[in-house]
């Protein structure tokens, strides 16, 4: 055979002490999970600095040991991969598609907001259920007269329908897109997914059928056709983070040749910028941060965060148990990280995917049980700045 050459170093955007809690953050929810009957078939994590694009933490399970593979692997570990109906092969991350649930209901306020068929202050009754079409809230919650704020806090699915019926599913599928839901985010790994953006072309090409108004209200709540991955979701809520730019996530930092000298630089890849006003985006941002008071879907796990931060819970309907989502990101004036989290069938986020989030974002600030260490930390990212 030929003999093994070393090949150039690559250095990763990678935070070691990051992805190590997340990494463990997934294992312990998954092991918690478990104990109370849930079962989750994947979860999946990922830390982007909104500012960059860098990627700081990616984690996908179920996983394998890719040691296993570089003394030639064997027949029975190769079986016990290949055969695990969970996929631990496939990165979750990048290449495993969901309904975004109520994450998605940034993209409809932006969509409603910028088109103007609603104001943020507007208050619709919510009795429930929408007066037009009978779909509901989750858990059957009425919340009564409530505005754009309100609606993001709660998570009230019916405001959201409400924007939707007003916009239109053309307006908002092309507002998706603006945000980069329908295709891949081009990080720098094989394998990654488009996703896709429910819209009445889709359903006419792929099932002849006209387009309805629920299916409207479905879409406006990150349900109906539309599908994306952990990866653009991030994507989504750095570009809010950030004040509406939109970067390409990236891994590697920089190529080494042996000697040490670089032979490539990355340098982060700024891609566009959404069609949004700084406006929307304020109300957006005020809405995000009222999740995390003590009355919002959020409040249970941060509503006394050390430092200031907003986000998202986001339960999705799939066969089977719901997924959940959860993002977050802090500092809320000047955002330095953006944290989310997916588990498939396993409830709503906020008891699911929020405890991994807090756990990434306890890492990255040094608070709990990550104080101790801020004192030895040598790496130069993250920390309190």
């Amino acid at each position: 055979g030929t003999p093994a050459v070393s090949g150039n170093n690559i250095r990763l955007t990678l935070d070691a002490n990051l992805q190590k809690a997340a990494e463990d953050a997934i294992d312990s929810q998954v092991k918690i999970l478990a104990k109370s009957g849930i079962y989750a078939t994947g979860a999946s994590a990922v830390a982007i600095d909104p500012n960059s694009g860098a990627v700081l933490a990616m984690v996908s399970e179920p996983s394998y040991d890719p040691n296993r593979f570089s003394k030639g692997i064997s027949t029975a570990d190769w079986n016990q991969i290949i055969n695990n109906k969970n996929h631990p092969m496939q990165n979750c991350t990048i290449a495993s598609m969901y309904p975004p649930g109520s994450l998605f209901k940034v993209v409809t306020g932006a969509a409603a907001l910028e088109a103007k068929v609603m104001s943020p202050t507007e208050r619709i009754f919510d009795s429930g259920k929408h007066w037009l079409v009978d779909k509901r809230n989750a858990q059957g919650e009425a919340f009564g007269w409530i505005d754009f704020y309100e609606a993001l806090e709660k998570s009230d699915n019916v405001y959201f329908y409400e924007m939707g019926r007003r916009l239109g599913i053309d307006k908002l599928s092309q507002m998706a897109r603006e945000f980069g839901l329908g295709k891949p985010t081009g990080i720098d790994l094989a394998g990654e997914a488009d996703g896709n953006v429910a819209s009445e072309e889709y359903k006419k090409k792929v099932f002849d059928q006209d387009w309805y108004l629920g299916e409207t209200m479905d879409a406006a709540i990150g349900q109906s056709y539309t599908l994306t991955t952990p990866i653009q979701m991030a994507m989504v809520y750095s570009s809010i983070a950030n004040g509406g730019f939109k970067y390409q996530p990236y891994l590697v930092n920089r190529i080494d040749k042996l000697d040490g000298s670089p032979l490539k630089i990355y340098s982060p890849k700024r891609v566009g910028s959404l069609p949004v006003s700084k406006a929307t985006l304020d109300d957006i941002h005020t809405g995000l941060r009222m999740v995390m008071s003590k009355d919002g879907t959020g409040g249970m796990l941060f509503h006394d965060y050390p430092v200031s931060i907003a986000g998202k819970s986001g339960t999705a309907e799939t066969n089977g148990l719901d997924n959940g989502w959860f993002v977050a990101y802090a500092p809320f004036d000047k955002p330095e990280i953006v944290v989310l989290c997916m588990f498939e069938h396993s409830g709503f986020g906020a008891d699911s995917a929020a405890p991994v989030v807090k756990e990434i974002m306890d890492a990255y600030f040094h608070f709990g049980k990550y104080a101790k260490s801020a004192a030895s930390k040598d790496s130069g990212t993250g920390g309190k700045s």
